[in-house]
C-alpha cells in the first residue's frame, strides 16, 4: 500500500529525485520495524555469513546445515516478517479471546438445545412404551483448532515471527559444519563462529570454514568370493564414464549413494534379494598423503534355514529366473450365485488376506504359429478369477515384463506395476514375489481388484486458451473396458464462455465493427467422442512389442462457436497411432491418407462481411471462410526426460515436433473436382486447403536451489501454403504471437507480422496471423512462500508471412528477420492452489520492430514515431496513434510453459 501511495504521489506531484528520497525513507522505515516484536535484550537474526578457505564447498549445502535461519528474504525485503509485524499481535490475541468465548457460548447453546430435544424424545418414547429412542447429536464448533479470522490468518499463516538469535543452535551449527566436512573427506577442517550484535537489535552471525586437505581414494580392492557378483560389479564399473571410486574424494555420502546404486544394478542384473546392506566398505587411510585404500566386501544372503526356521544361514547370491506368473483377479462381480456359501461348500476361505479368494483358473499362452500351434514360452501366464474374466487375458499379459523362463530384473517389476496402473482398470494392484528355495527361481503374483468400468462426471473448469480466459463445464461418460480389451471410451458434452479480442481494432474507419473489450464474448458448445485402443488397430495387440506400448486414438468432435459477428461450426475426425520408445520418447503418426479430417462452416454477419470486403484482404477473407482440411498424414515426436532413471538428473528437457501435410492426396483428383472463381478446387462445394506445416517446441528447466529455477522456452515453426491454398494457412493452423503464453509485452495475438506498421493502418485487425513463428522466453522462477511464487521473465519473437500481403506491408519474412524480433520483459506472480495455479504477469515492451528506426527501443526517443504519425495523419495524429510501449497485464491458468 505504501508503494502504491508513493507511485500515486510520483505521478501527481513529485519529481523523480523526490520519489527516490521517499522510497529510501520508506525502506528505512520498514527495516526499523523488523524488530517490533523482538523482546528487550534479545536480537533478531539478520543474516548468516559463511566464509571459506581452502577447497570450495557448495555454499547452499553449508547454509542448509545451519540450525537457525533468518527470516525469508527476497529482493532485500523480509516479506513474511513484514506481514507478521504489520498485524497488531495484541488486537489479534484479544479478538481470538472474544472469538473463543463466542464459540464456547455457541457450544453451550447447542448442548442445551441437544439436551432439550433428547429429553422430549425420551419422554415420548416412555409414553409410547418404547425402550429405545433416537438420540439427537448436534455438532459442536471446533474450539481446539478454530477457523482463523483474516488478520489472524495473515499474521500466522502468511507471515512468520521474527527469528530470535539463540546461542544453542549457533554452537550446534559449528559442530554440524565440522561433521559435514568430515563426511566429505575433510578430516582436519576448522570451523569457527562469531556474532556481531548491532545497536538496532539485530545480530549478524559469521562462520569461518577452513576445509584443510581432503582424503582421496587411491586404490580399490574387492573381497567377493562369488564370481557372478564380481562379474556384475565389473559391468557396473564399466558402465560409468569415469571410475566411481578411484580418484574420487572420500565422501561417505557419495559412497552410500554408490552402495545403493550397486545394489540396484545387481537386482536389475538378475540377483533377486540383493540389498545395500550386503555391501561393506573398509577404508585404510594414510595421513601423510591423504590417500585412502578402499576395500568393498560383498556379503552373502542370510535366509531362514529349512531345518530350523528360527535360525538364519548364509547362501550365495545367484542369478534368478521367473518360474510362473499369476494374475489373481480378486473380484466377485462376474460370479453368479452366493460366493461365500459356494466357497464354504468347497471348504475354502472367502478371503486370502485382504483379497477375495479365487476358484477358477485359466492358463494363457500366446500362439506364435497358428499352423503348427507353436507356443511362445515367454507369453504365458496363469489367471485365477471368479465366474468370468472381465478382461481378455492377452491384454493383461501384455502389461507383464517378468515373463516366464526369463531373467528376473527389478526394473521389469516396476515397469509391470506402472503398466497395470496406466490401464486404469484396477483400484488396487499388489505385486508379490515368492522365491522357490534353493532353485534360483521366483514366482510372480499380481493381485488385482478391478475398478468400476463406467463413470459419469461433471467437470467445471476455468480455461486458458492461448491466453484467453473463460469458464466452461463438461458432462463426461467414460467406459474403461468397452470391448473387454482395455478399450477406453470417453463421451463428452461441453460448453462455456470465453474472452476473445475483437477481430477488428476499435478504430477501423472510426466505426465499432465489433464490441471491444475482453468480456465473455464467445459462446462454445459441442459433443466429442474419444476411443483409445491398445495396439495399432486393426493389427492385433499381441503382435507388437510390449516395450512400445502401442495405442490407437480415434476421436470425433463437433464445436459450435457463436460471436457477435459470426457463428462457426467445426467438425473434426482424427485417427492416430502412438508408440513409446524407452521412457523418454513418444512417436505419434496418423493413419496414412486420412489422419485428420476437418470441416469449418462459418456464417458471418452482414457488417462483418462488408468490413472484410471493404478491406479486400485475401488473407483475412481466407481465415474467415468455409474450409475443408484433409490431412494426408500427421507425425509428432515428443521427448520428455522427467521419467529418466538418473537420480541426480536435475535438468528437465521437453521437446515436441509435429509435421502436418494436407490436401496432397485430394489434389491428385483435381481433374474431377469443381472449381471456384478464384481457381481453387473444391470438395462438397468447399475449397480445400493444401499445405505443409512444421512446428517445434523446446522447454528446458534447470533448478538452481530450493524453489528457484531457470526456465527456457523456444518455439520455431512454419507452414507453406501451396497448390490449392491460394493465400495463407488455414486459420486453425496459422501462427500467432503475443499474449499470456507468448510475448507478454503485447495483447493476445496482436504482435506482428514482421515490421508491419499497424499503428499507421486505420483498417488494422486486432488479431494478427502468420505463416512463420520464431519466439522464445526466459523465466527466473522463485518462491515467496508455498502459496505465492514469483517470476522475472524476458520474451522475444514475432510472426511472419510467407507471401507478401499488400494490406500488411513489412510482414513477409526475409533474410533480415532477426532485425524484426520484438522483445519484452516483466514480472509475474503465481498463486498455487494445489489443484490449479492462477497467474498474473505484467509485461513491458522493450523493443517494437514496427516502430521507425531510432524509436524501436523503450529508452530511445519517441520523436521519429510522432513524426511518422504526423506525416500520415496530420495534426490529428495524437488522437489516432496508440501509446507506444504500454505495459500489458495478463491473467492465466497454470504456468506459461
Amino acid at each position: 500500500m505504501l508503494l502504491l501511495f508513493l507511485l500515486h504521489l510520483r505521478l501527481k506531484y513529485l519529481s523523480l529525485k523526490h520519489t527516490y528520497i521517499l522510497l529510501i525513507f520508506a525502506f528505512l522505515f520498514v527495516a526499523c520495524r523488523q524488530t517490533k516484536y523482538v523482546p528487550e535484550g534479545r536480537y533478531l537474526l539478520k543474516k548468516n555469513h559463511i566464509t571459506q578457505k581452502g577447497d570450495k564447498v557448495d555454499s547452499d549445502d553449508l547454509t542448509e546445515i545451519l540450525r537457525q535461519q533468518p527470516n525469508f528474504k527476497s529482493f532485500g525485503v523480509k516479506w513474511k516478517l513484514l506481514v507478521f509485524n504489520a498485524v497488531d499481535s495484541a488486537k489479534v490475541a484479544n479478538k481470538r479471546i472474544r472469538k473463543n468465548q463466542e464459540l464456547r457460548a455457541e457450544n453451550a447453546k447447542r448442548i442445551k438445545k441437544q439436551e432439550r430435544i433428547n429429553a422430549k424424545r425420551i419422554e415420548k418414547a416412555k409414553a409410547n412404551g418404547d425402550r429405545l429412542y433416537t438420540e439427537k447429536i448436534i455438532p459442536l464448533k471446533d474450539t481446539v483448532n478454530p477457523r482463523k479470522f483474516l488478520r489472524e490468518w495473515l499474521k500466522y499463516n502468511v507471515g512468520s515471527p521474527p527469528v530470535i538469535f539463540d546461542s544453542i543452535p549457533y554452537e550446534k551449527s559449528i559442530e554440524q559444519l565440522s561433521a559435514f566436512l568430515k563426511k566429505k573427506g575433510y578430516y582436519y577442517n576448522e570451523v569457527q563462529g562469531a556474532v556481531k550484535y548491532k545497536k538496532n537489535q539485530k545480530a549478524v552471525v559469521s562462520y569461518s570454514v577452513v576445509t584443510g586437505g581432503r582424503y582421496m581414494i587411491d586404490s580399490l580392492s574387492i573381497d567377493c568370493p562369488n564370481a557372478s557378483i564380481a562379474g556384475s560389479f565389473a559391468k557396473f564399473l564399466k558402465s560409468k564414464e569415469t571410475h566411481p571410486f578411484v580418484g574420487q574424494p572420500f565422501d561417505t555420502d557419495e559412497l552410500d549413494d554408490l552402495r545403493s546404486a550397486i545394489a540396484r544394478h545387481l537386482r536389475d542384473d538378475t540377483f533377486f534379494g540383493f540389498s545395500a546392506s550386503h555391501i561393506i566398505y573398509e577404508a585404510d587411510t594414510n595421513k601423510a598423503d591423504l590417500s585412502v585404500d578402499l576395500k568393498i566386501i560383498f556379503q552373502d544372503r542370510m535366509i531362514r534355514s529349512e531345518q530350523n526356521r528360527d535360525s538364519l544361514v548364509a547362501v550365495q547370491h545367484r542369478s534368478t529366473n521367473v518360474r510362473n506368473v499369476y494374475f489373481h483377479i480378486s473380484d466377485t462381480t462376474q460370479f453368479e450365485g452366493n460366493f461365500v456359501q459356494t466357497m464354504k461348500g468347497m471348504e475354502l476361505e472367502p478371503f486370502n488376506g485382504p483379497f477375495v479368494n479365487t476358484m477358477d483358473t485359466l492358463v494363457y499362452n500366446e500362439i506364435i504359429d497358428k499352423e503348427t500351434g507353436e507356443l511362445d514360452k515367454k507369453r504365458r501366464a496363469t489367471f485365477t478369477y471368479n465366474g468370468e474374466l472381465f478382461l481378455r487375458p492377452g491384454v493383461l499379459e501384455l502389461q507383464n515384463y517378468l515373463e516366464e523362463s526369463n531373467h528376473y530384473k527389478e526394473k521389469y517389476l516396476e515397469r509391470s506395476y506402472n503398466r497395470l496402473l496406466q490401464l486404469g482398470l484396477f483400484q488396487t494392484i499388489k505385486t508379490e514375489l515368492i522365491e522357490v528355495p534353493g532353485t534360483g527361481l521366483v514366482d510372480v503374483h499380481y493381485y488385482l481388484i478391478p475398478a468400476k468400468a463406467q463413470s459419469f462426471g461433471i467437470e467445471p473448469k476455468a480455461t486458458n486458451s492461448n491466453g484467453f480466459l473463460g469458464v466452461a463445464a463438461s458432462l463426461n461418460y467414460t467406459h474403461r473396458n468397452l470391448f473387454h480389451g482395455g478399450e477406453k471410451l470417453t463421451l463428452s458434452f461441453s460448453g462455456g464462455f470465453e474472452s476473445q479480442p475483437p477481430i477488428f481494432d476499435e478504430t477501423v474507419d472510426g466505426q465499432a465493427i465489433q464490441t471491444a473489450g475482453r468480456s465473455f464474448n464467445t459462446f462454445e458448445v459441442g459433443p466429442s467422442l474419444k476411443l483409445e485402443l491398445p495396439g495399432l488397430f486393426p493389427m492385433s495387440v499381441t503382435k507388437l512389442s510390449k516395450r512400445h506400448r502401442p495405442k490407437t486414438l480415434v476421436s470425433a468432435a463437433y464445436n459450435y462457436q457463436s460471436r457477435d459477428v459470426f457463428k462457426r461450426g467445426t467438425f473434426q475426425m482424427n485417427y492416430l497411432w502412438q508408440m513409446y520408445v524407452g521412457k523418454t520418447q513418444i512417436f505419434s503418426a496418423g493413419l496414412p491418407g486420412m489422419s485428420v479430417m476437418k470441416f469449418v462452416s462459418i456464417d458471418k454477419s452482414a457488417s462483418f462481411t462488408q468490413a472484410i470486403d471493404n478491406l479486400n484482404d485475401l488473407f483475412l477473407r481466407n481465415a474467415y471462410s468455409n474450409q475443408f482440411i484433409w490431412q494426408d498424414w500427421k507425425f509428432t515426436f515428443e521427448y520428455n526426460n522427467k521419467d529418466r532413471d538418473e537420480k541426480k538428473r536435475n535438468t528437465r528437457l521437453y521437446f515436441n515436433s509435429s509435421f502436418d501435410p494436407a490436401g496432397n492426396l485430394l489434389s491428385l483428383f483435381k481433374d474431377y473436382q469443381d472449381t471456384l472463381t478464384n481457381g481453387q478446387h473444391t470438395i462438397f462445394g468447399v475449397g480445400y486447403s493444401q499445405f505443409a506445416r512444421l512446428d517445434n517446441e523446446l522447454i528446458v528447466s534447470e533448478p538452481i536451489g530450493k524453489g528457484r529455477s531457470f526456465n527456457l522456452h523456444l518455439n520455431i515453426g512454419g507452414g507453406l501454403p501451396y497448390g490449392n491454398s491460394t493465400t495463407s494457412l488455414p486459420y486453425d493452423y496459422s501462427f500467432f504471437s503475443g499474449g499470456a503464453n507468448d510475448n507478454r509485452g503485447w495483447k493476445a495475438r496482436a504482435l506482428g507480422p514482421g515490421a508491419y506498421k499497424y499503428y499507421l493502418d486505420t483498417n488494422r485487425t486486432a488479431t494478427q496471423i502468420g505463416d512463420v513463428r520464431i519466439g522464445g522466453s526466459f523465466e527466473y522462477r522463485f518462491e515467496f512462500s508455498s502459496f505465492v511464487k514469483g517470476a522475472l521473465f524476458t520474451d522475444a519473437g514475432n510472426i511472419w508471412l510467407m507471401e507478401n500481403d499488400v494490406n500488411r506491408p513489412g510482414g513477409q519474412i526475409s533474410k533480415d528477420w532477426y532485425k524484426q524480433i520484438a522483445v519484452a520483459t516483466g514480472f509475474g506472480l503465481r498463486f498455487d492452489f494445489d489443484f490449479f495455479i492462477v497467474r498474473v504477469d505484467l509485461g513491458i515492451p522493450l523493443r517494437n520492430p514496427a516502430l521507425p528506426t531510432g524509436a524501436q527501443w523503450i529508452f530511445q526517443s519517441r520523436q521519429p514515431y510522432y513524426d511518422e504519425g504526423y506525416a500520415t495523419f496530420g495534426p490529428t495524429y495524437p488522437s489516432i496513434l496508440p501509446l507506444p510501449f504500454t505495459p500489458q497485464l495478463h491473467f492465466g491458468i497454470g504456468y506459461p510453459f
